[in-house]
């Protein structure tokens, strides 16, 4: 245990920074450093029994929000006054045993009200990739010491032997293959994932309009979007560089993707934008672009796949193209209040793909004829755009 010297320090620490925060505008990155100090405080103070025991209670909070949510209790109690555990049992339906949740407020009487976060699994869209974790991974998360008892120590790193594949009894499919068997999982996996996209930054790391300065976008194709879904990444990219004077039109802006995706884009979403169905496993077809783009593709895949995807771009890569990966980079060591990206690694390993460290994406890189110029790094949090070259 850390000594009262330790213990003061860290809550000064805090005290200094709550005293230059201000709420009403808030600063991310203020936010993110008092947290920190926050989360330090907490390890200061638990004792190893209860940081184990901790965990059992995020496990019960989870199942706890997702039966209300399931049952639609949220939605039933009102938003500006308490209602009793009793009242709510009779609109719902439901027993009043089940219906206590710690993110409601408690109130006299034994009655609730709605707080912020629970108001969080109502009206924000992030509750939909949440629902997802929960019900398709979290299963398969809590079943992995089976898998591992009964597959070789490598089967994970097959796509088609994933622990997912197994808990659906569907080995041999990947996880995408598993849910085209079933439209409305697939259906609801795709909206999930809209708003996740949504969630990630795109621009604020690497300086797209830096490219603008060489020109050389005029003559040649500017930015190949591989697997680029609807679009969305594109959309930004190209607001970005013409608020700056950037004239797209003079070169070519491509979304490539498989048929299904871009016939599923009304051509007016997406002004000056040239469709082109593709397989990334297969060679890149447009040669010499000045810029190809993969945006939180290689997490979804293992380093085989990966570096198969990369081998075909970079075969059409000219000397001073560019390949920007926008993904996550696991850090060298644990760091941040952020956690995504070690529990993300967790959601991919179990559908077969995996999060990288920064050395994990500079030899997979290399082995693809390609070399890590620079990572350019969110302010908070682990999302990251890769630059890279040829060898």
């Amino acid at each position: 245990m850390p000594n009262n010297t330790e213990l003061i320090a860290s809550i000064e620490a805090l005290l200094a920074e709550a005293k230059a925060y201000d709420v009403e505008k808030p600063d991310r990155v203020t936010r993110a450093k008092m947290l920190g100090i926050v989360e330090g405080l907490h390890y200061q103070l638990e004792s190893p029994a209860e940081a184990m025991f901790r965990q059992l209670t995020n496990y019960s909070e989870t199942s706890a929000v997702r039966t209300l949510r399931q049952m639609e209790v949220l939605e039933k109690v009102p938003r500006n006054e308490p209602i009793t555990a009793k009242q709510l049992a009779a609109v719902t339906g439901k027993n009043e045993e089940v219906l206590s949740t710690g993110i409601l407020k408690s109130c006299e009487g034994g009655a609730f009200a709605h707080t912020p976060l629970s108001l969080a699994y109502i009206d924000t869209a992030e509750v939909e990739f949440w629902d997802l974790c929960v019900d398709e991974i979290a299963p398969v998360a809590y079943a992995l010491p089976g898998y591992m008892a009964s597959h070789e120590s490598d089967s994970i790193l097959n796509p088609k032997k994933s622990p997912y594949s197994w808990a659906n009894n569907s080995e041999g499919k990947s996880f995408y293959e598993v849910l085209l068997d079933h439209p409305d999982r697939l259906k609801r996996f795709n909206t999930a994932m809209t708003t996740q996209e949504n969630a990630l930054p795109v621009l604020g790391m690497f300086p797209f309009a830096s490219l603008l300065d060489k020109g050389t976008c005029y003559s040649r194709s500017f930015i190949v979007d591989v697997a680029g879904g609807r679009g969305q990444s594109l959309l930004q990219i190209k607001k970005e560089l013409e608020a700056v004077g950037g004239d797209m039109g003079k070169g070519r802006v491509i979304l490539q993707d498989r048929k299904a995706v871009l016939d599923a884009v009304p051509d007016e979403q997406l002004p000056g934008i040239e469709k082109m169905v593709i397989d990334f496993f297969e060679p890149q077809p447009v040669k010499n672009a000045q810029i190809y783009y993969l945006r939180r593709i290689m997490h979804n895949w293992q380093d085989a796949e990966c570096r198969k995807i990369l081998q075909n771009i970079a075969g059409a890569m000219a000397t001073d193209s560019r390949l920007l990966i926008g993904e996550m980079v696991v850090p060298e060591k644990p760091e941040g209040v952020d956690k995504t990206v070690y529990w993300m690694d967790l959601c991919m390993l179990i559908i077969g793909g995996k999060e990288r460290s920064e050395k994990e994406f500079s030899d997979l890189l290399n082995s693809a004829g390609l070399r890590l110029v620079r990572i350019w790094r969110q302010t908070v949090g682990s999302q990251t755009v890769i630059e890279c070259q040829l060898k």
